[in-house]
């Protein structure tokens, strides 16, 4: 596999170098004189010219990778999106697999891909398809990605097999729930197809690495060629998967069977769920669909029922914060908000507070949408639209049930801050959500839905905003120090410590490894109460409020960053949008 020129792990063969050479410099890519310089020093040390291009500044490796690929027409791919099946595995051994340093990646109507760094070999290439007995169709990737897939992948043992094992038992049960009974050809087709060994390995698979990289949300979105499957983790977005297009509709079909969700209706959105019981934990999976251009676009939401409500402590808040926060909860009446955008973790500080306030002697009840938590000794309600539950009608029936303590989903209307109002001014403790930036901004969004500011001021205890940033992961992180002119910027000490992560197996990569949250609490004291009742600005109330010691969220998260919790990037990120 190597040349004189090339050596094992170089992208590129002899054969190619030449066509490979003219075109850099044919598409500007690399200066003819640049070029030479490289070749020089490449014959001079022995090493790969492509490898001195990168030494030197010149390309980087990435960069090479991709350009061959459009070149030759065969695509370039990111090994480190790929989950790959023990299965597929089991086509090339492991030492034909690091002897030739490729890795296959699925099997799709018999044809193999496989990934190359070195796609004009045509003789492992042949070796391999022997060694296979398939055709082989090769894509592009970093050598060195290769290699740390090939300890991944051929190194990951029973684990996830035996999870997807498992699954698919779960799964089989799951779809003897009762379902339409289909007459339509479409339908039957549809039905057929999602139940074809490929399709069902596909779908589990990816629910299975959902389930061991702790991904909240799976999305499943149709492109116009393939259909994108994205992991949510830790709050973000992450590619993982493209798949055919010829498998949306299949894929489609078979997510909906598995959450009872009607197949024979494309164009209606949808809401389905199942439940999983994996590894002793049990896993409910709430599926929502939505028609988009090229299909159905998907989104498993995996929440695990085993995970406890963790205590206020256990949140993140500093010493000051939780103290003043506690002193909130334990009022007797009143009204406390928590606000932030979907995602911020609003709901667990609820249940984290709720469970402070749980005793023998209180009737806590809530109205939710939907109810995230199950506990014990509270009495839980759902919203339901289609037959007339709103939060507002909801909390017209508890006022009725002689509560002590309310907690309402999330206040979205000038009806449901009302009688939020009227109820803690007749001695109920009200806890609710709004969707604002910050925390004074709750006292302005009260008022723009209609609620007076006199009752705003009787009524609030306190307002608090947050967001949930990513810690920085303990196994990779290392010290840095950052631009001199950021530190000046954010009034940082040059003298601290800070930290930063490129990625590693522990985090999948990404740099980070679980969250914690950053607050800014707005206690409602008297000096705060007359500029409420005062129709005073925004800016004001924060103003009085700074003064009294409140901490911006901001700020928060800086204090956290100097502990070498999180990043600056993480902070900026998360208060920035």
């Amino acid at each position: 596999m190597c040349s004189p020129i090339t050596t094992k792990g170089d992208i590129v063969n002899s054969r190619t170098l030449d066509r490979f050479k003219q075109a850099m410099v044919i598409d500007n890519l690399i200066t003819a004189e640049k070029l030479r310089a490289a070749e020089d020093i490449a014959q001079q040390k022995n090493k790969p010219l492509i490898n001195v291009l990168v030494e030197m500044g010149l390309l980087t490796k990435e960069k090479i990778i991709s350009f061959l690929g459009e070149k030759f027409h065969i695509p370039y791919v990111n090994i480190t999106d790929y989950t790959i099946d023990r299965e597929t595995l089991d086509y090339i051994p492991e030492k034909i697999a690091r002897r030739y340093n490729v890795i296959p990646l699925f099997i799709i109507e018999n044809i193999l891909t496989v990934a190359v760094s070195d796609p004009m070999d045509i003789i492992a290439l042949d070796e391999i398809s022997a060694v296979a007995n398939r055709k082989i169709e090769p894509v592009i990737a970093a050598a060195e990605g290769i290699g740390v897939a090939i300890d991944q992948w051929y190194g990951v043992g029973n684990t996830r097999k035996e999870l997807i094992e498992q699954l698919a038992k779960e799964l089989q049960e799951t779809e003897r729930e009762k379902q339409p009974k289909y007459t339509g050809v479409a339908e039957i087709r549809l039905k057929k197809e999602a139940s074809e060994p490929p399709v069902v390995q596909l779908v589990n698979s990816f629910i299975a690495q959902a389930i061991l990289e702790g991904v909240s949300d799976i999305h499943l979105e149709p492109r116009r060629n393939f259909m994108a499957v994205r992991f949510r983790i830790d709050g973000l977005l992450y590619d993982r998967h493209k798949i055919p297009a010829r498998f949306i509709a299949p894929i489609t079909s078979r997510i909906k069977i598995m959450s009872a969700m009607d197949i024979s209706l494309r164009r209606v959105p949808q809401d389905g769920r199942m439940s999983l019981n994996i590894r002793d934990k049990r896993i409910d999976v709430r599926t929502s669909n939505f028609p988009s251009m090229f299909g159905e676009n998907i989104v498993l939401r995996l929440l695990d029922k085993n995970k406890g409500v963790p205590a206020l402590s256990e949140l993140g808040m500093s010493g000051r914060d939780l103290d003043s926060f506690g002193k909130m909860v334990k009022a007797k009446k009143g009204i406390i908000l928590i606000t932030g955008p979907t995602g911020s973790g609003k709901t667990t500080t609820i249940y984290s507070a709720i469970n402070t306030m749980q005793k023998e002697s209180r009737n806590i009840i809530t109205i939710e949408d939907p109810v995230e938590y199950e506990i014990e000794g509270l009495v839980q309600g759902q919203v339901d639209p289609k037959v007339g539950v709103t939060f507002a009608s909801a909390l017209r029936s508890i006022l009725r049930q002689d509560p002590d303590i309310i907690y309402v989903g999330e206040i979205r209307d000038h009806e449901t801050a009302e009688i939020s109002v009227r109820s803690a001014l007749t001695g109920h403790l009200v806890i609710s959500t709004l969707h604002t930036n910050d925390a004074a901004g709750t006292i302005i969004r009260l008022m723009d839905i209609g609620i007076d500011p006199g009752l705003i001021a009787s009524v609030l205890n306190c307002s608090m905003a947050q967001r949930l940033i990513r810690r920085v992961c303990p196994r990779c992180k290392k010290q840095y120090g950052p631009d001199s002119g950021l530190l000046k910027e954010l009034d940082l000490p040059a003298d601290a410590k800070y930290y930063r992560s490129e990625g590693c197996d522990y985090c999948n990569g990404i740099g980070y490894k679980g969250r914690i949250g950053i607050y800014e609490i707005l206690v409602i004291s008297r000096e705060v109460r007359k500029l409420i009742d005062g129709k005073s600005s925004e800016n004001e109330i924060i103003k009085m409020a700074r003064s009294q010691g409140m901490r911006s969220m901001f700020e928060d998260g800086l204090r956290k960053a100097l502990k070498g919790i999180t990043t600056i990037d993480e902070v900026r990120r998360a208060t920035e949008e």
